[in-house]
């Protein structure tokens, strides 16, 4: 059934939310890498890790094709692996004989990575719980309950998949502009930066979440085209 204003709104609130938490996320894991040598080399092993179970996930199995996402996502994954490497590079006594022209792309590659990690990945999980929740209740007619998974049609995917790397360039690009690295110990400039990120992060969350529901109404329409949205305002 096509969504009302109440889903688009609700929609675009868990998006906003869920932009902030990545943003929050994404900024104390570039801050602990640049101080913590140990959180650095866990983070890459992690990174490395994560990569790697991405490519598995998307890898075609027999018989399949590689679609134009799978292969963006393969491309990508590929992305994460590097940035776990540079994690191992992001320590705070060698960046202060590194350039800002080398630090600032570091941080930006690395800061996109992990905004697209943790985005797949907690997609993915979502739409994974919501396909064995749907398997354990499908007992007859129970179309009503169904849950829609978070991103399934293409353009869903590509939605996420460019949102994230935006948010995530953004994010590590203001970062090494704000030089958070150097900070003191009253984490001034983390504070800054946190809290214009954590901005941009619920912003474009915010849309997100509304434009991925206006691709699975889009979905829905293609699918039945008889089918009419009607608001309660309409009738």
């Amino acid at each position: 059934m096509p969504s009302d204003r109440l889903d688009y709104a609700l929609s675009s609130v868990v998006g906003m939310c869920f932009g902030a938490f990545i943003s929050l996320i994404v900024d104390a894991a570039l801050f602990e890498v640049g101080q913590s040598p140990y959180f650095a080399m866990l983070f890459g092993v992690c990174l490395i890790v994560i990569g790697g179970l991405i490519i598995w996930r998307v890898a075609p199995e027999p018989g399949e094709r590689m679609t134009r996402w799978r292969f963006l996502v393969f491309l990508f994954s590929t992305l994460i692996l590097s940035s776990g490497i540079c994690c191992f590079l992001l320590n705070k006594n060698w960046l202060i004989g590194l350039n800002p022209a080398i630090k600032l792309p570091m941080y930006t590659i690395l800061g996109t990575s992990l905004c697209f990690a943790l985005t797949f990945s907690i997609v993915d999980l979502i739409n994974q719980r919501n396909l064995c929740c749907n398997n354990a209740m499908y007992l007859g007619d129970v179309a009503d309950f169904i849950v829609p998974p978070v991103a399934s049609s293409s353009k869903q995917i590509y939605v996420v998949m460019i949102s994230s790397i935006i948010m995530g360039g953004i994010f590590g690009l203001s970062f090494g502009l704000f030089d958070v690295e150097d900070d003191t110990k009253l984490h001034i400039r983390f504070d800054e930066d946190q809290a214009w990120n954590t901005f941009f992060g619920g912003v474009a969350g915010f849309f997100v979440g509304g434009s991925l529901q206006y691709l699975r109404d889009k979905a829905l329409q293609d699918s039945a085209p008889h089918v009419r949205i009607a608001y309660e305002d309409d009738i």
